[in-house]
């Protein structure tokens, strides 16, 4: 038969009390509510509580983007991201991974928001930021940027299939905001409510309808006229490839009569031919070899990822003594009881 002693319950008693805790903290962040008072959470209580569940939230989609390869690409000082300066203009080009699609987004969302911060600025270059394939990351601040970047001289042109997939990652009311603010709209073929949204949004047009009825005597002819969808939600619905409607929008002493457009882009796949032809490769910055001449790309960003992961525990470990030496800090983390605690066992 199988004894404990009192010192072994009182530890499984206190190990059992801890997990307690950081089960009520998460339960909190994740369905709101109020922390139950107990002998047990006496110290993650209310906002501790709150804080340690948002924490403990936080680190599942933070653990997917641990990648060497990631933290290659995001450390370093390669260059600045203000691409329209003056002194030092830019192109950046970032594509995604449809595989890692999850974990590189949040990524790219965090370069897209500094992005935005830093070229929507009075006195900067004519820039454009092109965006295909829009609801593959989450773009904090789209629709500031949308409505402030044109009198900074930012063009933004995004790319997407369907406006439900803006509702379903954006959110409705965000959504609603893009698709409002934009002032140059281009679509092919697109069904459902998409279509009838693009159609609602080309507005209406007063068009005569003439109607003939034969009977034995005489035919009767009647002609009215009434108010009707300038291009049908249908006719979206069955455009052909390379047939497109939208809408545009003109500048003081440019104006544009024709707003509303439906027509076939033209494409000469000569000249088209020839311009991919005279296309030149991306030049090799950085080729990862040694003096000998071998390939050490994986044990370069193996270091880097071991460096920064050094670095990390090294903050961790000087911001932790810094905490000890604090007196004030340890009464409210509780730092004080465990260490009477441990001295009584």
């Amino acid at each position: 038969m199988f004894n404990m002693s009192s010192q072994d319950t009182r530890r499984k008693v206190r190990l059992n009390e801890k997990v307690e805790s950081r089960v009520r903290g998460d339960l909190y962040a994740r369905f709101g509510g109020e922390c139950l008072e107990t002998c047990y959470c006496q110290r993650w209580q209310g906002a501790g509580c709150l804080a340690y569940g948002q924490i403990a939230s936080a680190k599942i989609p933070l653990t997917r983007m641990i990648s060497p390869q990631l933290y290659w690409v995001m450390t370093g000082n390669d260059f600045s991201l203000d691409i329209n300066n003056p002194e030092e203009p830019k192109i950046l080009c970032v594509g995604n991974n449809p595989d890692r699609q999850n974990i590189y987004s949040a990524a790219l969302g965090l370069y897209n928001s500094r992005i935005v911060k830093l070229i929507n600025k009075k006195g900067k270059l004519k820039s454009a930021v092109i965006i295909d394939e829009l609801p593959t990351i989450y773009f904090r601040g789209l629709d500031n940027l949308i409505a402030t970047a044109r009198s900074n001289k930012v063009a933004v042109c995004l790319g997407f299939q369907d406006f439900s997939q803006l509702n379903r990652d954006y959110g409705e009311k965000e959504s609603k905001v893009v698709q409002n603010t934009v002032g140059n709209i281009f679509s092919g073929q697109v069904v459902g409510e998409t279509a009838k949204t693009l159609s609602e949004r080309f507005g209406k047009i007063l068009q005569q309808r003439q109607s003939v009825s034969i009977n034995r005597q005489d035919v009767s002819t009647s002609i009215n006229t009434q108010m009707d969808s300038l291009i049908p939600a249908s006719k979206i619905a069955t455009l052909s490839q390379g047939t497109f409607v939208g809408a545009v929008s003109d500048n003081f002493g440019e104006r544009i009569d024709q707003k509303i457009f439906h027509a076939e882009i033209v494409v000469d796949h000569a000249k088209v031919s020839a311009e991919e032809k005279a296309y030149k490769k991306i030049p090799i910055i950085n080729e990862f070899k040694d003096k000998e001449g071998n390939d050490i790309m994986m044990q370069q960003i193996q270091r880097n990822y071991d460096q920064i992961k050094a670095d990390a525990q090294a903050i961790i470990n000087e911001e932790m003594d810094r905490i000890k030496r604090d007196p004030e800090l340890c009464k409210r983390l509780g730092l004080d009881d465990e260490k009477s605690s441990k001295k009584k066992e």
